[in-house]
């Protein structure tokens, strides 16, 4: 047992690198997320729009924000790249801005089930979870509110916290389920397949999250969705959000517990990759052809329950929403924090004029 256990961390590891670098809320729930935000900030802070249009003209990988822009002008050019930005992260795989680590921060779940020797492994995490991504959004939210940061670093701290954001409100980015059939986790729900209820083949769970129920990019539907749901979740119906505003880990928590509670505590079947207990590369192999031509390894799962799916889109949808309102927060309150810190930089320089202490 002890080997295995050995060989699937190895295999779940290389695993976890790929897969969280590809998804996120995928790009569709990024986008709404980020939509969202820019209508809140839109509405509250009309003065910030062309600061952030400006800023993300700065960003250091500007081809794909060129592309988002078009030939957009003023305010839906800044909107773009906004949206953009919140995608970027997923959309530089591979390139030297890719960061593999910032997208999850999972803590284990032992099924109730599980051998031993497997709750063990997952007991040993305790409060540490995998992945940096609490880490990277503090670090991030710090450049993006510093006035001492460049424009390109803001830039660029700037998309990564549009993208951590979201990606720490999705359940299984919180999470790692230990079971006797996955003894060192199941990949957050990589591992794991179901049937896909919108189509006909079967889907990582992790999918099924990521992807809920809207599947289109195009502005068009992005804006459609974002519109539905703050209609449908007003912030007043968020208690949360008169919180901090950068309470990181207690957001990645509260998505944990829904994982907790009903994305693995409701019981919901799956199977696993046939190919889980082989090498990793053809586990990334398969993947590849899942994502690229949706040619997935299991030809049958099971299906969704209708319940499950019905209350899957609710919370998915909830957090999402409030993903958008708490980014809002947060853009404004980094730039109330470099508005501060100019403020106080001027009074110094004038005190030390006044003083005699700068030529």
């Amino acid at each position: 047992m002890h080997k295995r256990l050995i060989k699937s961390s190895a295999i779940g590891l290389s695993f976890v690198l790929y897969a969280h670098s590809v998804w996120a809320w995928d790009h569709p729930g990024h986008m709404t997320t980020a939509a969202i935000a820019f209508s809140e900030i839109e509405q509250q802070r009309p003065e910030l729009i062309e600061k952030i249009g400006l800023l993300l003209i700065k960003h250091p990988d500007p081809a794909p924000f060129w592309v988002a822009a078009t030939e957009a002008t003023g305010e839906e050019r800044a909107r773009r790249m906004f949206i953009e930005a919140a995608r970027w992260p997923d959309d530089a795989k591979g390139t030297i801005h890719d960061r593999p680590l910032w997208h999850s921060a999972r803590w284990a779940i032992g099924a109730k089930n599980a051998p031993p020797e497997v709750r063990a492994a997952a007991e040993a995490r305790g409060d540490n979870p995998a992945g940096n991504a609490i880490e990277a959004l503090v670090l991030n939210f710090a450049t993006l509110s510093s006035a001492e940061a460049k424009p390109d670093e803001r830039a660029l701290a700037l998309g990564w916290v549009l993208h951590i954001v979201g990606d720490i409100h999705q359940p299984l980015h919180v999470s790692d389920f230990f079971s006797k059939e996955h003894p060192v986790g199941n990949a957050a729900g990589t591992l794991e397949y179901v049937a896909d209820p919108l189509g006909d083949s079967t889907m990582p769970l992790h999918i099924l999250w990521d992807s809920n129920s809207l599947r289109s990019t195009k502005l068009a539907d992005v804006d459609r969705s974002a519109n539905q749901l703050t209609e449908k979740y007003p912030r007043s119906s968020f208690p949360e959000l008169t919180g901090e505003p950068d309470a990181f880990r207690k957001w990645a928590r509260e998505s944990y517990q829904v994982a907790k509670d009903f994305a693995y505590g409701y019981g919901i079947e799956t199977v696993s990759d046939p190919n889980k207990d082989v090498d990793p590369e053809r586990l990334v192999a398969n993947m590849v052809k899942y994502i690229l031509f949706g040619i997935s390894p299991v030809d049958k799962a099971p299906d969704v329950p209708a319940e499950y799916w019905e209350k899957l889109q609710d919370v998915a949808h909830r957090r999402i929403t409030l993903a958008g309102y708490r980014l809002a927060d947060l853009v404004m309150t980094a730039a109330d924090r470099i508005f501060a810190e100019r403020a106080l930089a001027g009074k110094v320089l004038d005190a030390m004029q006044r003083h005699g202490t700068q030529k």
